[in-house]
């Protein structure tokens, strides 16, 4: 039986839900094989009941699915926001509610974050919450990316394979990507608190066994598609100054070859030009400058903030507030080149002086920031701009009244 425990890194205190198990995890476990983790929320999460989520999925801007197992057509899917009398006309059985990044409206869902710490903050997607009633399911399917199942309440049934599947096929004409097949090697009840991890790709069935709240933490894996194209925009829409191709002085032409064959790129000539597509990967500055921005980019729209601050409501703000927070779900990440830090945060990086190093972690590491360690760096350079550019962002916020 695993609980969230301190694990100890040089001299800092970690909060994570693996605790002295987290280098065991990720050496045998971490997107190689599932694990199942009794207790790992020792009572579960009750972050929000069945009536908010279903409140939240009546909102516009809120991603959201209900998946009726026996609808009009087999797995029927409809997208929200929405009517609550939708809610009003569903089966007593076999459906679903599934609710996107909830852990960026709801401050007690993403504090849930802290916990996989031990995962790069990048790396994590979002927390999506799922309701469902008695044999409510998504049916067998495979995920692309990491994910912990957390039961919050209730009791779910999880049937899942022992490993990847390479190029799974799945049911023609339904919504959702139900399995062909599906091979179940391990078959557990999850009750409150207890949680699963599976890899990338391994088959799963998750079935409630009466009305239920699951928890699933998904990390984003980018494809190599997804970081070419974003790459090339960021290049595009760049001040940089952009290079044209030009021949291979020390590469032979022959006129004869030339006049008889006009059509023919030569070899020499695509390995120039792949080369002068590569170039752009090697200048270091530009490729950290989009590289954050594009790893911490939000999925959904984010606001400013309607209360924005100037150098008096900084210095107002750092008197009267004993802990600043960050947005709900936010990401920080950072990376470092010399004596710069580039500090980047939901799709926007910011260059740094190094001097701010321990202040640029602790935003990256903790959801709620004591004001009294925030105000030691009052007086180093780019603290007072960089305090308000977060502030008027909405990156960050007071506490809720």
């Amino acid at each position: 039986m695993l609980g969230a425990k301190s694990l100890k890194v040089g001299k800092m205190q970690i909060q994570t839900v693996l605790g002295e198990f987290t280098e065991k995890f990720l050496a045998e476990y971490w997107q190689k094989k599932p694990l199942l983790i009794r207790s790992a929320f020792p009572g579960g999460l009750d972050a929000l009941d069945p009536d908010t989520l279903a409140g939240m999925a009546c909102q516009d801007g809120i991603d959201s699915r209900l998946v009726v197992e026996h609808g009009d057509r087999p797995w029927q899917t409809r997208q929200g926001p929405f009517e609550e009398s939708v809610f009003e006309k569903l089966p007593e059985t076999n459906w679903t509610l599934l609710v996107q990044a909830v852990d960026r409206a709801i401050p007690e869902v993403s504090m849930i974050r802290e916990s996989f710490q031990f995962i790069p903050n990048w790396r994590l997607d979002d927390i999506m919450i799922s309701y469902a009633v008695d044999q409510g399911s998504v049916g067998p399917h495979t995920d692309n990316y990491d994910v912990f199942l957390i039961q919050g309440m209730g009791k779910r049934r999880w049937q899942f394979g022992e490993s990847a599947i390479p190029d799974p096929k799945f049911i023609d004409g339904l919504d959702m990507k139900i399995l062909e097949t599906f091979q179940v090697d391990h078959d557990f009840v999850l009750g409150p608190g207890d949680m699963l991890y599976l890899p990338p790709l391994v088959a799963h069935h998750g079935v409630a066994q009466g009305e239920c709240i699951t928890y699933s933490v998904g990390f984003r894996a980018p494809t190599q598609n997804e970081l070419l194209v974003s790459y090339s925009q960021f290049l595009l829409q760049s001040e940089n100054p952009d290079s044209f191709y030009h021949d291979d002085p020390k590469a032979p032409r022959d006129l004869k070859e030339t006049l008889s064959d006009p059509g023919l790129i030569a070899d020499h000539d695509l390995e120039r030009l792949r080369s002068l597509m590569i170039e752009s990967l090697r200048d270091d500055r530009i490729f950290r400058r989009w590289v954050g921005a594009f790893l911490t980019e939000p999925r959904s729209f984010h606001e400013a903030s309607d209360e924005p601050i100037d150098a008096d409501g900084l210095r107002e703000v750092l008197e009267e507030e004993e802990f600043i927070y960050k947005v709900e779900g936010s990401r920080f990440a950072y990376h470092r080149l010399g004596s710069e830090i580039f500090l980047a945060v939901e799709g926007e990086t910011l260059v740094l002086p190094l001097r701010l190093l321990d202040l640029v972690k602790m935003f990256c590491a903790e959801e709620e920031i004591p004001v009294s360690v925030v105000a030691k760096f009052k007086d180093e350079i780019g603290f007072q701009d960089l305090l308000i550019h977060l502030w008027n962002q909405g990156f960050l916020r007071r506490d809720y009244e």
